[in-house]
């Protein structure tokens, strides 16, 4: 059965999990990671295309998920997403940082930096960086509103995503709720 609430026809539709009239808390979820290293060599940049939906044990994901293509992360439903980027590298040049940027629709909104830059003189130095964003996707669908990494750095090893078993450079979607 279904059971309605208030005068306005709030509805929770015991037989299929349906609600509707009322919010629903975090409606999408979803994981990629990246699947092999990725060396770059002095001033180089690129778009980061080799990420793979995470499936190593107990990862879970909410939803009808992200699309990704090419490097290109897209959205099957509108709504505020809260983003998570982790970069896990390895600096192997005195000197140097390595950074991911967190792209939508094409332009930079959010920097991610890991590195000895300002002088060190450490090599083969790794670190572990996250930064969060949120961002309001009001045009979802293959032609919509879209999301890209784009690394980069100066003798730079980004750490691989460790044969699925875990995610130091990845990228994490929240649906927290409508835009």
């Amino acid at each position: 059965g279904t059971i309605t609430l208030g005068a306005s026809g709030e509805t929770v539709d015991l037989s299929n999990g349906t609600i509707t009239g009322i919010t629903q808390g975090i409606t999408e979820a979803d994981i990629f990671s990246l699947t092999s290293a990725l060396s770059l060599s002095a001033a180089t940049q690129t778009i980061v295309t080799g990420m793979e939906r995470a499936t190593y044990t107990g990862v879970g994901r909410i939803g009808t998920g992200i699309s990704h293509s090419s490097g290109v992360f897209s959205f099957t439903n509108t709504g505020i997403y809260l983003i998570l980027v982790t970069v896990g590298a390895q600096v192997q040049t005195a000197d140097n940082e390595a950074h991911f940027n967190l792209m939508v629709n094409g332009s930079d909104v959010n920097y991610i930096y890991v590195g000895s830059s300002g002088g060190s003189s450490s090599v083969n130095k790794s670190e572990t960086a996250m930064a969060p964003f949120v961002v309001d996707i009001d045009n979802a669908g293959s032609s919509g509103d879209y999301v890209q990494l784009r690394c980069g750095g100066d003798g730079v090893l980004f750490h691989a995503a460790g044969n699925n078993t875990y995610h130091q450079c990845s990228i994490s979607f929240y649906r927290l709720g409508d835009t």
